[in-house]
């Protein structure tokens, strides 16, 4: 019978590799660190954990302590009508082998002889509706008899392995999958980026072969808008969440990249954001109409002489996100739309459907698109 010192340090031993266990997402360290922990309880050499694989015909030797080089990740045990360890997974008990050269019941391997093993306490590790992950193993190297105690103290260390282990297991296919979706999402992306500039470049190179100056100018203008949608998804899915990004660097990175394809027209550019994060199925359609409309302002609204400004706005008030963006140019013309095309505006205003926004243009010392959507 297990004397008051040992209960205490056999639930101090529990305890200990709770506490561990929650705080590791690693299965072999947590493992190796159950038979330690036993061992160290029990105050035997030798200790390991056994996991079944090939659907039941071998058990690996997953973790362990005291047991040579070579042993711990690399034995195998054949899970065969004369294993001991087979026989207790069977019978789902804890399966004592109190003196292996004295067992006539079952055969032990060569690598378990060869380091003195002599008692062998066998206990199954169940998962979660009770099916089997493998064992655990308990040795020493004189013949063991545990008591009751000792032995329910192996059964409830086995128990809470089983949903640790369960627990480790889901959470290392759940970081699989989001590996795989990662790379299928920048495979994507680059699908994306190749497709997109695979479209622009028939763009110009129609431009090139079209027989009037309005045609071509018709569509270099689409191709820009092209290289603008590319621009934006690179944006997007240059962020570390493909659901949300942070409004602010957004725009100021595709505005400042739209700045530096115009370089021979003095412009400066404003941008005062609050600290807000849009969903990136907004992220698009809004970059596209800050895109349209900078452009709009870069080609009709300033003299060459001139320094101009554009200046992008955004903030929150209640259930609303408010966008504005304008410049300090000449205005819009007689007819409120955009004179290079004809399609600019009509442009803007599908892609503010797309994203429930209200948009409200105003024109005197320049022009400015407010635009007001949920949050």
């Amino acid at each position: 019978m297990a004397i008051r010192g040992d209960m205490v340090k056999r639930q101090r031993v529990l305890a200990d590799f709770g506490e561990f266990a929650l705080g590791s997402e690693d299965l072999d360290e947590v493992l190796s660190e159950a038979c330690r922990l036993v061992g160290k309880a029990l105050g035997t050499d030798l200790a390991k954990v056994m996991e079944i694989q090939d659907q039941g015909r071998w058990l690996l030797v997953r973790a362990g302590v005291g047991w040579p080089e070579g042993v711990v990740g690399r034995m195998r045990v054949a899970m065969s009508e004369r294993s001991s360890e087979a026989y207790s997974v069977e019978i789902g008990q804890p399966v004592i082998t109190p003196d292996i050269r004295r067992e006539e019941r079952f055969d032990f391997p060569t690598f378990m002889r060869s380091a003195g093993v002599v008692g062998i306490v066998n206990v199954p590790i169940l998962l979660p509706g009770r099916r089997p992950y493998g064992l655990l193993q308990v040795d020493s190297r004189e013949p063991w008899l545990p008591d009751e105690e000792t032995t329910e103290f192996l059964r409830t260390y086995a128990a809470i392995l089983g949903p640790v282990i369960d627990r480790l297991y889901k959470v290392h296919a759940l970081q699989a999958a989001l590996d795989r979706n990662r790379t299928l999402l920048r495979e994507l992306q680059h699908r994306i980026k190749n497709n997109i500039g695979a479209i622009r470049g028939l763009v110009r190179m129609r431009a090139k072969a079209a027989n009037s100056e309005e045609t071509r100018a018709e569509l270099l203008l689409i191709g820009e808008r092209i290289e603008a949608l590319r621009l934006v998804h690179e944006l997007v899915y240059a962020t570390k969440s493909t659901d949300r990004l942070p409004l602010r660097p957004y725009v100021t990175q595709l505005l400042e990249g739209l700045l530096s394809l115009h370089r021979e027209i003095p412009v400066r550019l404003s941008v005062q954001i609050e600290e807000v994060d849009i969903q990136s199925d907004i992220a698009v359609p809004l970059g596209l109409i800050l895109n349209e409309f900078a452009t709009n302002s870069l080609k009709h609204a300033f003299c060459p002489s001139d320094v101009g400004e554009i200046a992008v706005r955004a903030f929150c008030e209640g259930e609303k996100l408010f966008v504005l963006i304008q410049d300090d140019g000449c205005g819009f013309p007689q007819s409120n739309g955009d004179q290079s095309s004809g399609t600019g505006l009509h442009l803007i205003q599908g892609l503010c459907r797309q994203i429930n926004a209200e948009p409200i243009w105003t024109s005197g010392q320049g022009v400015t698109l407010r635009l007001a959507m949920p949050r």
